[in-house]
């Protein structure tokens, strides 16, 4: 890892709602407030003292949509002033939002009066481009390209945003939603859109440097714990093709609420995908599969060819507070990362090297004297754990399932 990774914070599927204009508010999100702009209990307030106390902080602090519910205006206001308050405590310098199928007010409206309330403003995104400082993306050290941005953001349905080590792409996969209920759950991004990234990225021609994407939709597959399939972003695979001829891609977005760090590869070209788990969706709605979380990627920006390498710390609500996560429950936890490990089962007989006979190593010490473990995304780890039953090596967790130890049975 670089001694100056670029650090990127990532705050997903918030679900801001107001207790007076959404039923049951509380059942959406722990981020359900009243009308006093007030929260019920203390898990923002928590957030951003954890965050002090730690001394958190990121490059970026990037939203992969579904800021509010149901497309609450009130609440899209109030979330919006909120995370200009969290990339604030973060020290960011940019904060990226995708929007997310919950930002739109794509669902159908109750209409009780036919006459009268067409009065009502029901188009998509007005909400969106009325927020001020403008969404999506803002550079908080400098607002002149921000009205542009905006206007590009919602004429092209993308953003590109260049600096000399990064860059971010933007896009919103919800442009062609509509009241429609086949619509307003899935994603999508156009032939046209792709064509016009693809034009910019090749004008730009600049294929070693990161770029970050970052959408509301699941580019690929994503149906673990019955989630379902057909939400996905269409025209996510060929997107995903495109972004790999031109360049090294990371792949930031939120929707499913359910935690992942996984790849796709083009070849043996391979692109980060990382889902983001949703940050204050309430338990009522998620089941006993999820946990809240936030997460900060440290990618090293020095690596240049290949795939992109990084590590991720995770902070998950426990009940009444903000914690550092090792547990393995929660999908992702902090200590795994993405990169390049190479071949598993070599990690695996490397690791067997360092366990000598019937005597716990604490798992730290086997991660600093086989470094390729940081660039192990969970499902490796499990690989990792099954391989290293070949040299009776068994991996030890605490009852909060983290990863304590390895000890090598008796034969």
């Amino acid at each position: 890892m670089s001694s100056n990774p670029l650090r990127i914070a990532v705050a997903s599927d918030l679900h801001f709602v107001s207790e007076n204009n959404v039923n049951n508010g509380d059942y959406y999100s722990w981020l359900s407030f009243q009308a006093d702009n007030s929260f019920n209990n203390l898990f923002w307030k928590n957030l951003l003292e954890k965050i002090e106390a730690d001394n958190i902080t990121a490059d970026i602090l990037v939203c992969p949509g579904d800021i509010t519910t149901h497309g609450e205006p009130i609440a899209l206001e109030f979330a919006w002033e909120k995370l200009l308050e969290l990339a604030k405590a973060l020290d960011c310098k940019l904060l990226a939002t995708a929007t997310g199928n919950h930002d739109v007010k794509s669902r159908p409206s109750d209409l009780k009066n036919v006459i009268r309330d067409l009065n009502q403003n029901d188009n998509l995104l007005e909400n969106l481009k009325l927020l001020d400082p403008p969404y999506p993306f803002v550079d908080l050290n400098d607002t002149t390209l921000a009205h542009s941005n905006r206007v590009h953001y919602f004429g092209a349905d993308y953003l590109l945003y260049e600096t000399d080590k990064y860059r971010v792409l933007i896009i919103n996969s919800c442009s062609s939603h509509s009241a429609d209920q086949k619509e307003y759950e899935r994603g999508s991004v156009s032939e046209s859109t792709m064509n016009w990234i693809k034009c910019d990225l090749q004008r730009i021609n600049n294929k070693r440097k990161l770029g970050i994407l970052i959408c509301h939709h699941h580019p690929i597959l994503h149906s673990e714990h019955n989630l379902g399939s057909y939400d996905f972003m269409r025209g996510g695979t060929e997107l995903l093709d495109m972004l790999n001829s031109n360049g090294r891609w990371i792949v930031i977005h939120g929707h499913k609420h359910h935690a992942k760090l996984n790849y796709y590869s083009s070849g043996s070209k391979k692109a980060v995908v990382f889902a983001a788990g949703t940050l204050s969706a309430h338990k009522h709605t998620l089941g006993t599969d999820f946990t809240n979380q936030f997460y900060v990627l440290n990618v090293n920006t020095e690596k240049e060819r290949g795939t992109p390498v990084g590590n991720v710390d995770v902070y998950s609500w426990q009940g009444s507070k903000w914690a550092s996560s090792r547990r393995t429950c929660d999908g992702i936890y902090t200590g795994v990362g993405f990169g390049e490990p190479g071949c598993l089962e070599t990690i695996a007989e490397n690791i067997s090297k360092n366990v000598k006979g019937p005597v716990s190593v604490p798992w730290n010490d086997i991660v600093e004297k086989v470094p390729k473990l940081k660039e192990c995304v969970p499902q490796d780890i499990n690989h990792i754990k099954e391989h290293l039953l070949e040299f009776n090596i068994d991996m030890n967790l605490t009852p909060e399932t983290e990863i304590d130890s390895l000890e090598r049975s008796k034969n």
